[in-house]
């Protein structure tokens, strides 16, 4: 998976094969391919390693403290794990080759930010559920939460205008973005 994640980034999709990670990997192609059956899959593994750890976090919210400190929370980690190199590293790539590879983006889709909103969703769903948020669609809500939390700084990140914000630069992002969704979604 290393390996495979060194050869996308470096190479882009297109243009890594299965016999150039097999090569740097110092193994045959037919071993590789023992484990994954085509690089779509391989690529789909990698995605699903590296959004996985924004799962981990997601998942772990713990259900206590108000619902600003939770809502905090996942916006520092959409933030700490989406401007990531990695995560930065994995939109390039799919943004670069997307078109001429539509399987590369809907894998991506499906492994990363679909899973994550989904994830987001149930947690605004149960906000809802207690009154704390006004119902709602929790989906659009989770859009919409996860884009305050990335406004301003993802994109101008993604293209390399701006520095990695710092600790301290995120976590005023979160509050703020929180504190925007929070007066949009007061019951």
């Amino acid at each position: 998976m290393d390996v495979a994640h060194e050869c996308f980034v470096a190479e882009g999709y297109g243009s890594t094969s299965m016999s150039t990670i097999a090569a740097r990997l110092g193994g045959s192609k037919g071993t590789l391919y023992n484990y994954f059956k085509s690089k779509e899959e391989l690529f789909d593994a990698f995605v699903r390693r590296s959004c996985s750890r924004l799962q981990g976090l997601l998942e772990a919210q713990p259900g206590d403290g108000d619902a600003r400190e939770r809502l905090v929370r996942i916006a520092r980690d959409f933030l700490d794990h989406l401007l990531s190199p990695d995560a930065i590293a994995i939109y390039r790539v799919v943004v670069g080759e997307g078109e001429r590879f539509p399987e590369l983006a809907r894998l991506f889709y499906e492994a990363g930010p679909r899973t994550g909103i989904a994830k987001t969703a149930a947690l605004l769903k149960a906000l809802m559920d207690e009154g704390v948020l006004r119902s709602d669609d929790p989906v659009l809500a989770a859009h919409q939460f996860k884009d305050l939390a990335l406004s301003g700084v993802f994109n101008l990140r993604l293209w390399g205008v701006i520095a990695d914000p710092t600790p301290a630069e995120r976590a005023a992002r979160a509050e703020t973005a929180v504190d925007t969704f929070l007066r949009a979604y007061a019951p």
